[in-house]
């Protein structure tokens, strides 16, 4: 049994997922005098609730020798954007044949009690959503699987379903908000140009993500860097993610031990870390709030050969046949390394 069908993904999920995170409504406000405090929180929260996409389960990347041969995008640009009313648990109905991510975001660690209440109810209504198609293509005698469609969004719960909104469509899906939520609607809706697309083929795509980690108990600027394609032998969609620290240089540099292959139809509790403000200050600036770590799934050491594309700004073809072969030499590493972790150890 191959890397790519271990039961292991299907553990890791059981483990991730045992308990579901739901989106909290926020209580009505009482006083507009919260406003302009309020709209602070807005850059705060926004950076946190991104992110993230290969599963354990897919296959390699596969190489532009397969059947069809896709077409290759190197400029880097904006992600596209999923369609307000999508229905995340049911993402077939626009076209979608995959959820790649949920983030959950909550305050769960650092100074939550040096928050204004008012803030903290903000932290779990918008949520970061990534879906995908793939797409099967038949010619004569052979199948392929093509990655067709790749979108993100801001989602929310209405009526017990998360939905992909935005602030022109808010009102027309059924969502009744306040000054302060549809600003922060707006910010999210902004900071989503953020996420940039760094390489796309028709099977694949690479996209990086802005965000502050929790670095040695201090807040730091990193890059999330996403790996997401179709097995062009299966279909199986796969999802790598790992952390670069940002250089004034053309590369930057890998801030993370390992990368993480995230499970099928990803919902990401993002624990969130919340430093001391300034004193006398009530105002919760963005530098506060930090992810604890990246999305966790499936730790996948990087192989010699991924080392030396990961961390690149930009990619180019020879670039990118480079990161698929250290993609599949990565995953090829993880059953050796699993084993022997869980050899006894031998006194002597």
């Amino acid at each position: 049994m191959s890397v790519i069908d271990s039961p292991l993904m299907d553990q890791n999920r059981l483990a991730q997922h045992g308990s579901k995170h739901r989106p909290r409504v926020p209580w009505p406000l009482q006083s507009t005098c919260w406003l302009c405090t309020s709209l602070y929180f807005v850059v705060c929260i926004l950076v946190l609730i991104y992110p993230h996409g290969p599963s354990v389960q897919a296959g390699p990347p596969g190489t532009f020798n397969a059947p069809s041969v896709p077409s290759v995008d190197m400029l880097r640009k904006p992600v596209s954007r999923l369609l307000p009313g999508t229905l995340v648990a049911n993402p077939q109905q626009s076209g979608f044949s995959h959820v790649v991510t949920i983030a959950m975001p909550r305050l769960a660690a650092g100074e939550i009690n040096s928050l204004p209440e008012y803030a903290k109810q903000y932290a779990g209504m918008f949520h970061f959503t990534a879906l995908a198609n793939v797409r099967t293509v038949t010619t004569h005698d052979r199948t392929d699987y093509l990655l067709d469609h790749f979108g993100v969004g801001i989602s929310m719960n209405i009526n017990g379903q998360l939905v992909v909104v935005t602030p022109r469509s808010a009102n027309e899906l059924g969502l009744k908000l306040g000054m302060i939520e549809r600003g922060i609607l707006k910010g999210n809706e902004k900071d989503l140009n953020g996420i940039t697309q760094v390489a796309r083929t028709s099977r694949m795509i690479i996209f990086d993500v802005p965000t502050n980690m929790l670095v040695d108990d201090k807040h730091k600027k990193q890059i999330l860097r996403y790996f997401v394609w179709a097995s062009p032998a299966s279909g199986k969609l796969g999802v790598l993610v790992w952390s670069l620290n940002d250089t004034k240089s053309g590369r930057y540099t890998v801030a993370c031990n390992n990368m993480q292959l995230l499970p099928p139809n990803y919902t990401e509790d993002r624990a969130i870390h919340v430093s001391k403000g300034p004193l006398l200050s009530n105002i919760p600036t963005a530098n506060r709030f930090a992810l604890v770590t990246i999305p966790q799934g499936t730790s996948v050491p990087f192989s010699p050969k991924m080392r030396t594309v990961a961390t690149l700004k930009t990619i180019n073809v020879q670039n990118l046949h480079t990161m698929m072969a250290g993609v599949s030499e990565s995953l090829a590493i993880v059953p050796a390394i699993q084993q022997a972790n869980n050899q006894p150890t031998t006194r002597k």
